[in-house]
């Protein structure tokens, strides 16, 4: 089981639902940060979203107001993410936030599990 720390960087150029990050078919993935500056001018908001394959919706899970020149952290907590589910950003105006995702990502492929799970056992 490979893990892997990835960062997905955005610039959000639009006032659509944007995608972010989509987990591979056979990984999951934790995303430990979502950072973003105002870089435009004004007091604007951002929502944040994860988008739940197996449902077939997405889920709001974060809403902030970011003044002009500023950051923030929008993630207020770690958020868990399965097989093909998506991270997804709205910015109230266009090209006003830019930023980065750190993600902790786990492979979840048959022959990864089974290397990991044989050194592991042969360690006990």
């Amino acid at each position: 089981m490979a893990n892997r720390y990835k960062n997905a960087n955005f610039d959000l150029t639009t006032t659509d639902v944007t995608d972010i990050y989509t987990v591979p078919s056979e990984s999951r993935a934790i995303i430990q940060n979502i950072h973003t500056a105002n870089v435009g001018a004004g007091n604007v908001e951002i929502k944040a979203f994860v988008y739940d394959t197996s449902a077939s919706r997405a889920y709001q899970f974060a809403e902030h107001t970011v003044n002009s020149g500023n950051s923030k952290s929008i993630s207020d907590g770690t958020i868990i993410l399965e097989e093909s589910d998506k991270l997804q950003l709205q910015a109230a105006s266009a090209d006003i936030f830019e930023g980065t995702v750190s993600i902790l990502e786990f492979d979840r492929t048959n022959g990864n599990l089974k290397v990991y799970l044989k050194k592991t056992f042969e360690e006990i």
